[in-house]
């Protein structure tokens, strides 16, 4: 699923509609979405509510609609925040504690102690020790877009910018970043996987690959609106040898 079309779902908790996700946020680390930020003058005025997808029922992809596990009285009440930089480490620790997610910093798996976040039934309970971390969260928007947005380098130049983000519907992890090489390429867009990123300038907002120009080309043509089948996979990890994370 593609962050823009998240974007236009709309948000349903158990008691009614709270509003659109207005950005998703991952850490640097694993390159896995952990919030949903939802803003709603009519829900949640002056906050911004951070939503776990350990909080999600299921998405319904036909309806256009995320179902949560709260209220919004619940999350009114735990989940807000007034400004983004007020979530630091410490607020996700309180958070994910009140509100039983997943504290995906405590483990091994992709979230904490499950391979997905919608494991979060286990008997083991959130802790409330603060842990020592140095990952940050980044926001997909500041990464994604036309005139504010990450570039991406290849080993003998520039490739691009990221016009979007795919994740994986399970995980929440991306696994693509959509880069758009209009500029130079006969690709106008083309698919990046956070694997074969070497380094991040996160101040710069820049990713640097170990690809050339060139090789880029040799890789199958991507159209956003057509799905990502195992069959492209295939031949896109092929063409640009690498290492399939299938394998």
């Amino acid at each position: 699923m593609k962050a823009t079309t998240i974007e236009k779902f709309s948000l349903k908790a158990q008691d009614g509609e709270m509003g659109k996700a207005k950005d998703l946020y991952f850490n640097e680390q694993t390159y896995t979405v952990r919030y949903l930020t939802v803003e709603s003058k009519k829900w949640f005025p002056d906050q911004i509510i951070y939503l776990s997808p350990s909080a999600i029922d299921h998405i319904d992809f036909e309806k256009n609609v995320i179902k949560v596990n709260n209220t919004k009285d619940e999350l009114r009440e735990v989940a807000g925040v007034k400004h983004e930089s007020e979530m630091n480490h410490q607020r996700e620790q309180e958070l994910t504690t009140s509100m039983n997610w997943n504290q995906y910093w405590v483990g091994d798996e992709v979230w904490g102690r499950h391979a997905t976040p919608l494991n979060s039934t286990s008997d083991v309970k959130p802790s409330s020790v603060v842990t020592d971390r140095t990952d940050h969260l980044r926001s997909v928007n500041h990464m994604k877009g036309v005139f504010n947005h990450a570039n991406v380098i290849a080993e003998d130049g520039d490739m691009g910018y990221v016009a979007d983000v795919i994740i994986e519907k399970e995980t929440w992890r991306i696994r693509y970043f959509v880069i758009n090489c209009g500029k130079w390429s006969t690709h106008q867009l083309t698919l990046i996987s956070p694997d074969w990123i070497t380094s991040a300038n996160w101040t710069k907002d820049e990713f640097y690959v170990d690809m050339t120009l060139e090789g880029i080309e040799k890789g199958p043509l991507y159209q956003k609106r057509k799905p990502i089948t195992r069959d492209f996979e295939e031949r896109m990890y092929h063409n640009y040898g690498k290492e399939p994370y299938w394998s």
